[in-house]
């Protein structure tokens, strides 16, 4: 007989894992156990170490019959910690192991005698064994039992193990999993924001390309009518121009028609359209109204209106088949929106018929036209030159096969004609201006073109068309302004435009790598999903093969102590009462204890110890009590490490709230069930504030020096923009309440003879234009000789420059502080000059000359003046301009021709407090020169001294 031995490939896989199993403090395998038995057994001890035959038939069997009873036995072997007390239920389990089968598998490990005995051969028995016999044959098959033990303590460790060892890992590939899957959750989220940020991107973009398409449209069609209408001002301002030389003072060179009487004279026809200026044998005509207005205001305040004849010339006539229109102006094909009739082309510009004599011929015209609707007559410049005529048609109608037109503007003034029963087209004009009249309302029959033939002084009349040509200028500066004005407007609107096409674009490309990082993401992560549930599967294999090997084992092991118990049993029977059944006592040993495992990962030792609970007696010998197993025998967990956060992206909004993002990468990918990557992007609100914000104000200024040196002034202090307004938010003006403040200074009397001794950079700019006379001129430079004469100059003084303007500014004098220099400039280099008033140039002039002042010294311009400037627009900028570099900007205007109300507008704020008038002119200033002279130190001057007070206070100290 042999002994059931374990299936060789179970063997072979138990034999790899011996050493790895520490038993009884030392590393034992099964056979080296059995190898230690007493003599008697040394040899059976070795045949059962080598047995394999009858253990592959038997493991076979067991295989194949495992029963739910068994596998469950089993699986408690494996389990739990107390396989060696699985006795008595291994017993019921095994049950049909019979005793002539163990016999037959242990037939080598006894002695023959006690073999043939229990197998009554040759008429033996049980029965006819001696006692020894009998005990040696219960050691042997003690041996055998503890053999048995042995082995099955290291099948189940090291089964154990293995199935650790394999959970564990299942359990890490399904932590990956999770993860994994939670990853490719937050990739496909990414994935869609990024795929509606990128269509919202492409939105913006197409929708901002074309507000800038109609914006760049609108903006050109806006310019090319503001340079149309500048075209128009700028032949008037040549003609003005023009008109200016024609009355120029020049000896031998006078372009005056002279009259009957041999007087010099300009003649100036003028209707509410147009004029014709006639003088020296030529004529100059104006286009624009506005132009013939100020012309008209110009010669009325030249000369007499005595010999005034008027000449009739119809405007606005009665043309059979037509009215007239009520309006001037430029006609436009709209549609029903009010949007411009597309496909007009052709009609772009209204056809020129060519000249025409009258209204009438032009209507003759239209009449012959299928198409023309109505028609615009512009009259001739002057009496006996035709007229020209310009065919115009109806709005763009594809059912009624009409056409359309679409004027250029280019014609202010004309008179429009529509057929009789028509519609007529959309006037976009101006009422016609009123012009003021030099007499008494003409009779209506002679009040449509009115000749005014005046006799004026020379140089009165080229100062005041100086004055007319100044106002021409004006507009055509203001034009130019609003020309520039609204270039820099619609060149800021594009910059804007393309500012945010810009911010769209790199949103867009932030967005597109996002995208495209966020789907390399989730493509690699469903490829590690798919290796890690391949690698699950095959765990679950092989767990599977594992368990099945370990139960097959086990059961054999059970089934070999079950059948020697069995034949032990048989033996005991026939003992003569040194070995019967009931003194025989195995040892039982309590469940495993298991430590904690040394390492939390990558191969850790975990002690198992128990302890006896039956000493042994005649029964198998106890077990090692403690052993020692591998314990979480899997990689250490490799949690995520991230990198930096880069910088903050764009804010998707300039203000109302945006997101901006930043992101960072991975450094370390997680394994292994380790800790998952955070997300590698983070958002936040940016630009919350509202984009309607009210401006931030600056604290209050301190209090700016007094304006007056006595008689009550007052000072100011102001606020000023540190964040300027947003949207619709609002701003307090510059002189708002909440920005400027001012009290009163300087209350004291003023002394009759004050001296400026303050520390001031003074600079006069004298009015030298040809509407001053030669003797008035000469009371100006008494006036200004005697101011000079009122100001202490020195470096803790004052220092003082003079500049004088007409049609060109001089420097008479540059800075200086000596006072004799100054007079002496006063009384030699300052000419009457005549000609136009460009009180601009003069202004600049004095900003430049201010550039040769102290820092700590308080500046300020004073400008005397007859309060007519030529050309008002530029020498508003050119006193904004002033007042922005911190010079006080005072006027003295001496009326001579009319009120100058603006000049409170140009002065420095308050303006009634920097402008000083004479309104009586210059007999008032030549009057009462002193009281002028001590009005103006007083009032510009922060400090004075009077040398009557000094005396005064001298001798009341003696």
């Amino acid at each position: 007989m042999r002994f059931w031995a374990v299936p060789a490939v179970a063997a072979g896989w138990l034999v790899g894992r011996d050493e790895h199993v520490h038993y009884g403090g030392g590393t034992e395998s099964r056979q080296e156990h059995v190898g230690g038995a007493d003599d008697a057994s040394a040899a059976g001890g070795q045949h059962v170490g080598g047995g394999a035959t009858g253990g592959e038939h038997v493991g076979a069997t067991v295989q194949g019959d495992l029963a739910a009873a068994t596998d469950a036995l089993l699986e408690q072997a494996l389990v739990g910690w107390g396989w060696q007390n699985l006795g008595p239920d291994a017993l019921q389990v095994f049950k049909g192991v019979t005793v002539d089968s163990m016999l037959s598998s242990i037939r080598d490990a006894v002695p023959p005698t006690v073999l043939s005995a229990l197998r009554r051969h040759n008429a033996t028995g049980p029965e006819t064994l001696t006692e020894a016999e009998l005990n040696q044959a219960r050691r042997v098959i003690n041996k055998m039992m503890e053999g048995q033990v042995t082995q099955l303590d290291i099948t189940v460790i090291q089964c154990k193990e293995q199935r650790d060892k394999t959970k564990q890992t299942e359990n890490m590939v399904v932590a990956d999993l999770s993860r994994l899957g939670s990853k490719l959750a937050r990739e496909k989220k990414r994935i869609l924001q990024a795929q509606a940020g990128v269509e919202e991107g492409h939105a913006a973009i197409t929708q901002a390309e074309g507000m800038l398409r109609e914006h760049e449209k609108t903006c050109n069609r806006t310019v090319t009518t503001l340079e149309s209408q500048l075209a128009l001002i700028q032949q008037d301002l040549a003609a003005a121009n023009m008109i200016v030389t024609m009355t120029q003072c020049k000896r031998g060179g006078l372009l005056l028609q002279r009259t009957t009487d041999g007087s010099e004279s300009v003649q100036t026809c003028t209707d509410q359209r147009r004029a014709v200026v006639t003088a020296g044998g030529g004529n100059v005509s104006l286009v624009l109204p506005a132009s013939t207005v100020a012309l008209e205001r110009a010669v009325a305040a030249s000369g007499s209106a005595e010999n005034v004849s008027l000449l009739q010339l119809s405007v606005g006539e009665k043309i059979r088949g037509y009215v007239a229109a009520g309006k001037t102006g430029s006609c436009q094909a709209l549609d029903a929106a009010d949007k411009m009739v597309p496909g007009c082309e052709r009609f772009l510009h209204s056809t020129a018929a060519g000249e025409a004599a009258s209204p009438h011929a032009c209507a003759e015209q239209c009449s012959s036209t299928k198409l023309c609707r109505s028609f615009d007559y512009v009259r001739p410049s002057y009496p006996g030159f035709p007229g020209e005529c310009y065919l115009k048609y109806a709005r763009c109608d594809a059912e009624r096969d009409a056409a359309c037109f679409l004027s250029t503007g280019l014609f202010a003034s004309y008179s429009t004609y529509s057929k009789d029963g028509t519609q007529s087209l959309r006037v976009h004009g101006t009422t016609d201006p009123v012009i003021s009249q030099a007499r008494g309302k003409p009779p209506a029959r002679k009040q449509a073109f009115k000749c005014s033939l005046s006799k004026p002084d020379c140089g009165l009349l080229n100062d005041n068309m100086s004055i007319f040509a100044g106002e021409v200028r004006d507009r055509f500066d203001e034009k130019n302004a609003h020309i520039a004005q609204t270039k820099k407007l619609c060149q800021a609107t594009s910059a804007t435009i393309n500012q945010e096409i810009a911010l769209w674009n790199a949103l867009l490309q932030e967005r597109n790598a996002e995208l495209g990082e966020a789907t390399a993401q989730q493509s690699e992560a469903t490829q590690n999903q798919v290796e890690k549930e391949r690698e699950q599967r095959a765990l679950k294999k092989g767990f599977a093969d594992v368990d099945l090997k370990c139960k097959t084992l086990v059961a054999e092991t059970m089934m070999n102590l079950c059948g020697l118990r069995k034949v032990r049993g048989e033996l005991g029977k026939f003992s003569h009462g040194s070995m019967t059944p009931e003194k025989i006592y195995d040892c039982v040993v309590t469940d495993w204890s298991p430590q904690q495992c040394s390492k939390s990962c990558v191969v850790g030792v975990q002690v198992l110890t128990r302890s006896v609970s039956q000493k042994p007696t005649l029964g198998i010998k106890c077990p090692p009590l403690q052993m020692s197993k591998k314990c979480n025998e899997f990689p250490c967990p490799v949690d995520c490490e991230m990198g930096l956060w880069s910088s903050w992206g764009r804010c998707s909004k300039e203000c109302g709230g945006g997101l901006q993002a930043r992101v960072r990468s991975i450094k370390t990918r997680p394994d292994f069930a380790g800790q998952a990557c955070p997300s590698q992007t983070e958002t936040q609100q940016c630009n919350v504030a509202s984009c309607d914000a009210d401006c931030k104000l600056s604290k209050w200024s301190s209090w700016k020096a007094c304006n007056r040196a006595c008689g009550g002034g007052t000072q100011r202090r102001v606020k000023g923009v540190v964040t300027p307004a947003r949207g619709t938010g609002r701003c307090p003006k510059p002189l708002n309440g909440l920005r400027y403040k001012r009290q009163a200074c300087n209350k004291n009397a003023c002394p009759p003879d004050p001296v400026c001794s303050a520390k001031m950079d003074i600079v006069f700019v004298v009015d030298s234009s040809g509407s001053w006379t030669e003797k008035g001129y000469k009371v100006v430079k008494e006036f200004l000789s005697g101011l000079v004469g009122r100001y202490q100059f020195g470096k803790q003084n004052v220092k003082m420059a003079v500049v004088e303007f007409s049609k060109e500014a001089f420097v008479v004098q540059t800075m200086t502080f000596d006072q004799k220099e100054m007079l002496a400039a006063v009384a030699g280099k300052l000419q009457f000059r005549r000609g136009l008033t460009d009180m601009a140039k003069g202004l600049l002039a004095a900003e430049q000359v201010l550039l040769d002042g102290r820092k700590d010294a308080q500046s300020e311009v004073i400008v005397i003046t007859d309060g007519k400037p030529s050309f008002k627009f530029a020498t508003s900028n050119a006193a904004t301009k002033l007042r922005r570099s911190g010079a006080r900007l005072v006027f003295m205007p001496i009326r001579t021709y009319g009120a100058s109300p603006f000049l409170a507008n140009w002065a420095t704020h308050p303006g009634k407090e920097n402008v000083f008038r004479v309104r009586a002119g210059l007999g008032e200033l030549k009057s009462k020169m002193k009281d002028w002279q001590t009005k103006m130190v007083v009032s510009t001057c922060p400090t004075v001294t009077s040398a009557i007070l000094e005396k005064a206070s001298a001798a009341a100290a003696r």
